[in-house]
């Protein structure tokens, strides 16, 4: 049996469904796909922190509200950056910020529903088991639908919207997609979260808190997010490269709070992995797509890939629109989407990359000196993390040498990575709009990421 769609896209969480809604609602025939029956579809262990902007952007092409207030649990005024030893507390404050906390739940449904809605048929409790490949085309996947029998269905475009598994990148030919099969053991995070109802009123709930302790999470870092005035998300992540275990770290990190969580009630916990990289060098290629973090779409330095993985989405719909249009859904036809991601989220997001590879092996000692003398201050944070982008003028370059004369070496070593973000910025600002052109351009990129 065969069922023939439009559009098929594999994974209905927020990134997936939120392609479905927007092709839908331009009256396309959608297929969408997810393992999980209908119920678990918006259970997601994440840290939950967004911006609604990345929302109200894209609303005029997907049709979907931006998150409602009922699935919003905390507004973000900022965040508390503390040292590895606690002694110091940066505090960041960003102006007409926007950043909230999300009942990811509620909103992955209510998204899922407007997808529904809209028109694109769900298949729910599926497990898709790899795509077709007509020469050298995506023209479908194969499944293994709820009554457990083995299923085609076939699409002229489909989308891999299935998580870090890329259950279908990974099935592709590397030589003829350039998208990358496996992700290296230090561009993934291992990760463990709790949701927990605490007793003392939390502090300042609209301040988020990061705390930099490479003895309890090695490679990464652990995260406060309050979710009102007694309810925290609480994780950590450490990096993949370790092979240590983030449920036991957590569980320390507890016994190292008691203030907080002596009483406390837990609610919800579960482990799950992140991307940490760049995003995959091409998304595109014959019929296929990759949207979400089986493209790698997040920000490096933290995992967090909502905002990035929705707008995507709504770039992916609009360049399937005109693809099926002119009938070419070639990786020449669907390249725009490469062309419109790669100029603006990956220019911001990518260069963090090279900072995250940088910052990884630095032990807590180090950190506490450059948090201790002010090496980078909370503005340097600030806007590094939402730009991509840290200051390395001269001037601000002799200061910092000044306050951070102890780890001289780690600074000379930064200035590198600064230069060098530059140069991956201006690359992905100057990504080609011609196939042609992608080889060279991806040389460059290998070349600035260590890769060749």
């Amino acid at each position: 049996m065969t069922t023939n769609y439009d559009v098929v896209i594999v994974g209905a969480g927020t990134a997936g469904s939120m392609a479905a809604a927007a092709l839908a609602n331009k009256g396309l025939k959608v297929a969408l796909l997810d393992r999980q029956p209908k119920a678990k579809i918006g259970v997601k262990i994440c840290g939950d922190a967004t911006s609604g902007e990345h929302f109200k952007r894209i609303q005029p092409i997907t049709k979907v509200d931006p998150p409602k207030s009922d699935e919003v649990v905390q507004k973000v005024a900022g965040a508390w950056l503390y040292s590895p030893d606690r002694e110091i507390k940066l505090e960041l404050v960003e102006k007409g910020g926007t950043g909230i906390i999300i009942d990811r739940f509620k909103l992955g449904m209510r998204v899922l529903e407007d997808a529904i809605d809209f028109g694109a048929e769900l298949y729910d409790d599926s497990m898709v088991k790899e795509p077709i490949i007509t020469n050298d085309y995506v023209t479908g996947i194969k499944y293994r639908g709820k009554d457990k029998n083995i299923r085609e269905m076939t699409g002229k475009v489909v989308i891999d919207a299935s998580g870090i598994i890329g259950v279908l990148r990974t099935k592709l030919n590397p030589e003829k997609t350039f998208m990358d099969l496996e992700l290296a053991a230090k561009d993934v995070c291992n990760c463990y979260r709790e949701i927990r109802d605490v007793e003392p009123e939390i502090e300042s709930p609209e301040f988020i808190r990061l705390i930099f302790d490479q003895d309890v999470a090695k490679g990464g870092y652990i995260w406060e997010f309050p979710r009102g005035p007694h309810s925290m998300n609480a994780g950590l992540g450490v990096m993949r490269t370790y092979q240590i275990n983030p449920h036991k770290q957590f569980d320390l990190f507890i016994k190292q709070s008691k203030a907080l969580y002596e009483n406390s009630k837990l609610i919800h916990g579960g482990a799950w992995r992140v991307p940490l990289r760049r995003p995959q060098d091409n998304l595109v290629w014959n019929g296929i797509m990759l949207i979400g973090d089986s493209g790698t779409q997040v920000k490096p330095t933290d995992g967090g890939g909502i905002g990035i993985s929705v707008n995507a989405a709504a770039m992916a719909s609009t360049t399937i629109v005109s693809a099926l249009e002119n009938d070419n859904v070639s990786m020449e036809g669907l390249w725009d989407y490469n062309v419109q991601f790669m100029r603006s989220l990956a220019a911001i997001n990518a260069p963090l990359a090279i900072m995250k590879d940088f910052i990884i092996p630095m032990p807590s000692s180090i950190i506490n000196e450059i948090f201790h003398k002010e090496v980078l201050g909370a503005d340097d944070l600030l806007y590094g993390n939402a730009s991509g982008n840290i200051s390395s003028g001269f001037m601000v370059n002799l200061l910092r040498a000044w306050r951070g004369k102890r780890i001289l070496g780690t600074l000379l070593k930064f200035r590198g990575i600064l230069k060098r973000m530059d140069k991956a910025r201006t690359l992905y600002e100057n990504f080609p709009a011609d196939p042609a052109n992608y080889h060279p351009w991806r040389d460059k990129i290998l070349k600035i990421y260590g890769e060749i």
